[in-house]
């Protein structure tokens, strides 16, 4: 079942027209390229400036999830994104659709407290495959596994400590 599912899912999709770009070079320093579209802005929080995020819920949803999930557009993880293909909706504050809840197909927990290495959301930052046999791609799914690495630790951080509502 994960299997059939993850292979039916689209890969951040939401009305995406012609192809624009390809790698986020195709789109200028300023700008990264999901779903074939540039869209303003850095895959790292803050501009940048991963390392300054903490393993705090507040901290993390602020300056990552709003920031790097695509819930600005309508790809990935916006209300519109998640209708057309991702099925997780990360837009505003998510605490309450990632923490014990259940992946879409339910197969596994988003985010399990206290144990982040059976938490989904820190197994896909993790992932550098763009298809894994059991869990799907990695997330973002174009580059996969190109979630700066002190951003996974974080999330990895924030798990281990409880996924508090920080």
């Amino acid at each position: 079942m994960k299997l059939a599912l993850a292979a039916l899912l689209p890969a951040c999709i939401g009305g995406v027209p012609a192809a624009q770009c390809a790698v986020d070079e195709d789109c200028g320093a300023t700008s990264v390229c999901t779903g074939a579209v540039c869209h303003a802005g850095s895959r790292e929080p803050d501009g940048g400036v991963c390392e300054s995020i903490h393993p705090s819920w507040t901290d993390i949803n602020q300056n990552f999830v709003q920031v790097g999930c695509g819930v600005r557009s309508t790809n990935c993880h916006s209300a519109e994104g998640a209708a057309a293909g991702s099925g997780l909706v990360l837009a505003g504050d998510a605490y309450g659709r990632l923490v014990n809840a259940a992946s879409a197909d339910g197969g596994f927990i988003l985010v399990k407290p206290g144990d982040p290495d059976h938490s989904f959301l820190s197994i896909k930052l993790h992932l550098t495959a763009t298809y894994d046999p059991q869990y799907g791609s990695g997330m973002p799914p174009d580059r996969p596994g190109q979630t700066c690495a002190a951003a996974q630790e974080t999330v990895r951080q924030w798990i281990l400590g409880g996924a508090g509502r920080n």
